[in-house]
């Protein structure tokens, strides 16, 4: 049986979260997935207002109940609508939804626990330069945070295929959760394995010990169809980016430490950057969660 079982995508129903959805839909084609759609959505309310599902409940508000009542109603329709459509185009794959009131990086954390999340498929433009400082990003959240794997989409990809999938790292400490999904990725896609390790002029190291590293972590692991690559490059970042497009690969894959508050502020996660600003889809892995 597939570890992957449940897939959930947040969406707004933006060109992104659709690309990502139609990454997750080839995933649970080849894996016999189940794909949740979760549509988070904050309206504007005086005072401290509890969490509705949108699906048959209703809404009021101490201060103007009708008026705020029409206008969840009308957003209900909206939304079941989009849904439906949505539903109808992928009716060959099972796609269940979930629609609340809440705040967006609460609530997913709570239901990736709650629905027993295997992995997260979700949309992004990416940023760069003063914007992405000062406006920061869901999917830049989610990936420091979600206790499973993310992947991170920014291209639509009609029949997401990936026929070669970089594992970057240091070989140092991988999760057994990081480890498992890459080789149910490698399994589902009947794909090769292109181990990396970047080496930037501040990470100096002989190709031989890099390889030996490399080599022993795979055999630890059991790992076929794979290669063991030395990149040279100025950052890990662009190392990884790089890497990536020169060899035709599919998939980056990679971990990340988590951080949170001060030590992401000064430290922060190559993980995230390479997701922010690579144009292949980024399949990431908390090093936090076993």
């Amino acid at each position: 049986m597939s570890q992957i079982n449940n897939i959930l995508v947040p969406t707004d129903f933006s060109e992104e979260a659709n690309n990502a959805l139609e990454v997750a839909v080839s995933i649970a084609k080849w894996s016999g997935a189940e794909i949740t759609l979760l549509h988070v959505m904050d309206i504007p309310v005086i005072g401290q207002s509890p969490t509705y599902d949108i699906i048959g409940a209703s809404y009021s508000s101490p201060e103007d109940p009708a008026l705020h009542k029409n206008y969840v109603n009308k957003l209900m329709s909206i939304t079941k609508e989009k849904i439906n459509k949505i539903k109808q185009e992928y009716n060959y794959v099972a796609i269940k939804n979930h629609v609340v009131f809440d705040s967006f990086q609460k609530h997913i954390a709570d239901f990736i626990i709650k629905d027993e999340t295997d992995l997260v498929v979700i949309g992004s433009k990416g940023s760069s330069g003063l914007d992405e400082v000062l406006v920061g990003s869901n999917t830049e959240r989610v990936i420091r945070l979600s206790k499973v794997p993310v992947l991170t989409v920014k291209k639509g990809i009609e029949n997401f295929n990936p026929r070669k999938i970089v594992f970057a790292s240091n070989f140092k400490k991988v999760s057994e959760k990081a480890i498992s999904t890459l080789k149910e990725f490698q399994k589902l896609f009947d794909a090769e394995i292109e181990f990396v390790k970047i080496i930037t002029p501040n990470t100096f190291e002989t190709t031989p010990d890099t390889e030996k590293v490399i080599e022993d972590f795979v055999e630890n692991y059991g790992f076929k169809d794979y290669n063991v690559n030395v990149f040279n490059y100025f950052t890990e970042e662009e190392g990884i980016r790089v890497f990536g497009n020169s060899i035709g690969a599919g998939l980056l894959t990679l971990t990340t430490h988590g951080r949170t508050g001060l030590a992401h502020l000064f430290l922060g996660s190559i993980a995230e950057e390479v997701a922010n600003h690579s144009s292949l889809p980024v399949l990431t892995f908390n090093q936090h969660y076993k």
